[in-house]
């Protein structure tokens, strides 16, 4: 080993010694095992702690790295009998260089496993005298997938843009408090699985990003670091997909989705595509896939694209940022009708009519950052045709989860829409919200200004975020039959803006709003007030129209709206629709005359 390795080796032996009596107190406080004061027990020739993907009813992927090369075993079993059976790599491990260390990469399928089932497992090197890599360490657990159709309750977790050094805004190679929080509450939260939103590593997703046990600096074990992912990857199996961070083969292989990729014929590999928009012809890793559990179907898509590769793209659809050009070149490459994935999304999702379905990909749908707008290639705005969110939307598409933007941001669908997340907060440095205004279809916003150092909120009803600490978070989703619980939880476990849908199968609209009134506030102000309406299951929205035209749509807890566009003296009949979450509306109008 080289000299350095050891020197860091030493560095982080020392570090976590010391950390672990920490962590253990903390841990202790919230009744859960220490983060990992573990992993000072495994063998030093493990070098990224054993994780997960690939889940399926009847199967589970398990990859993890070592210092030497051999043909590598997983022995597993039921809970109490972890080395029951065994499972051997067909093919010594895959060289990979992290920051001047040659690892080898491992990774086996744990096959013949029974559906809704807890396991634990170990690994272990196949020299001749096999090396328990996991050393004093417990065996880890976890549970293979609910399967399709079963009534079976099940938790998931969604989290997007981590794996960074950079902690309260600055990169010094540094402990990221924050994102290890983070990691140590997802590790806790008891979900079954987790889905990816994209961008994990930062700043390229190359093998140092990503990085090992031993190492650390800047852009050093932004992901694997005994304080970051090596915990909660143990045991919860993450579903991943394509950023506009690290679009190399090395995303492929270090979160390896073979067996749910072909169970839903998608593609996760190298793809060559041509030029858009005069952009250089490139070959970029493309991940789309779909799997079920219970009565979900989860979307794992690719809306994505490097920033350095727009031709002449202009964004022009969008709010004039430099993202709104890789948004233009996605929608060319992945979101026509004549597009593979496009085309792949719309059989399978005719295949799967009924049942709750979920979306998970990284550009934001909408987004009150103002460095990371909406997609506006992606939305179903009026006239627009054959974008992403119609066809979710006309295919029954309940929930979308997106990245990108490094905030928090729950939005209300506007009609034609899908409700939408961008949850982008598990680590990386964050952005702000509200510059350009707040979006009437935002519910619920948090953001943090660094070069001001004070948290950013929409819509003003929304509490100041105290630091940055509330605004890193990830969410955990519940799932019982056709409701869904959303409960995001920021890095000190403090949870927020819960909210819960019912998407059992309505056709019984609303009531119409009562008491619209409107009442001209300014020259060119008209101020729209109304009375709740109510619904039988779950009330979404109120959309806003003018003389048949829509203007805005709000969440279901507000009840006004001003409309800044008014030009009198003029004529107007102003309309609020309540609408529900199956899409069902009834509406009461007003004429005005201003």
């Amino acid at each position: 080993m080289p000299v350095f390795a050891s020197v860091g080796r030493r560095r982080r032996a020392l570090r976590l010694a010391g950390a672990a009596v920490a962590l253990g107190a903390l841990s202790a406080a919230l009744g859960t095992a220490p983060a990992h004061a573990d992993l000072p027990g495994a063998s030093p020739v493990l070098t990224r702690a054993p994780y997960l993907t690939d889940l399926t009813p009847t199967s589970v992927r398990v990859t993890w790295a070592t210092s030497t090369r051999s043909r590598q075993t997983v022995k597993y079993g039921p809970l109490g009998n972890c080395t029951a059976n065994s499972v051997t790599s067909a093919t010594l491990g895959t060289t990979m260089t992290v920051n001047g260390v040659t690892e080898y990469n491992n990774s086996v399928t744990v096959p013949n496993l029974s559906p809704d089932t807890p396991y634990c497992y170990r690994v272990f090197t196949g020299d001749a005298t096999p090396i328990d890599l996991l050393g004093t360490n417990f065996s880890p657990s976890f549970t293979t997938m609910v399967p399709d159709g079963s009534p079976a309750p099940f938790t998931f977790a969604v989290l997007g843009d981590w794996g960074d050094t950079t902690s309260n805004g600055v990169n010094s190679g540094a402990l990221n408090q924050d994102q290890a929080n983070v990691m140590s509450r997802l590790a806790a939260s008891g979900a079954r699985f987790a889905l990816s939103t994209g961008d994990v590593a930062y700043p390229s997703g190359s093998p140092t990003n990503y990085g090992d046990l031993q190492q650390t600096g800047v852009n050093i074990s932004a992901v694997f670091a005994p304080e970051y992912y090596a915990v909660p990857g143990q045991t919860l199996p993450m579903f991943s997909t394509n950023g506009n961070h690290g679009r190399t083969a090395t995303l492929l292989s270090t979160w390896p989705q073979p067996a749910v990729t072909a169970a839903s014929s998608g593609v996760y590999s190298q793809v060559s595509y041509p030029s858009f928009f005069g952009s250089t012809p490139a070959t970029y890793p493309t991940t789309y896939y779909a799997f079920s559990s219970g009565g979900v179907r989860f979307y794992v898509l690719d809306a994505s694209w490097s920033d350095s590769n727009v031709g002449t793209a202009d964004g022009g659809n969008c709010e004039g940022t430099t993202h709104c050009d890789i948004y233009q070149v996605d929608a060319a490459a992945h979101w026509t009708p004549a597009s593979a994935e496009y085309q792949w999304l719309a059989q399978d999702l005719a295949a799967h009519p009924g049942g709750v379905k979920v979306a998970a990909f990284h550009f934001p749908l909408r987004s009150d950052d103002p460095t990371e707008p909406d997609d506006e290639y992606l939305k179903n705005n009026p006239g627009s045709t054959d974008t992403l969110e119609q066809l979710l939307h006309d295919n029954g598409v309940n929930l979308a989860f997106n990245g990108h933007s490094h905030i928090y941001q729950r939005n209300v669908a506007p009609p034609g829409g899908v409700p939408s997340y961008v949850t982008g907060g598990a680590g990386a440095k964050l952005s702000s919200v509200g510059g350009h205004g707040c979006d009437p279809t935002d519910a619920y916003a948090l953001g943090w200004s660094y070069s001001s150092n004070v948290g950013k909120r929409c819509p003003s009803s929304v509490p100041v975020p105290a630091a940055d600490a509330n605004v890193h978070h990830f969410l955990l989703v519940s799932v019982l039959g056709s409701t869904l619980t959303v409960t995001p939880t920021d890095s000190l476990g403090n949870p927020f803006d819960v909210r819960t849908y019912d998407f059992t199968p309505d056709s019984t609209p609303p009531t119409a709003p009562a008491d619209l009134t409107v009442t001209r506030t300014a020259s060119t102000t008209m101020k729209l007030t109304w009375g709740a309406a109510l619904d039988l299951t779950q009330l979404a929205a109120y959309d806003v129209y003018r003389d048949g035209t829509h203007l805005a749509t709000v969440p279901d807890t507000v009840d006004t709206f001003s409309d800044k566009t008014a030009v009198c003296p003029a004529s107007y009949t102003y309309e609020i629709r309540a609408r529900d979450l199956a899409g069902n509306s009834a509406a009461r109008s007003t004429p005005v005359t201003c």
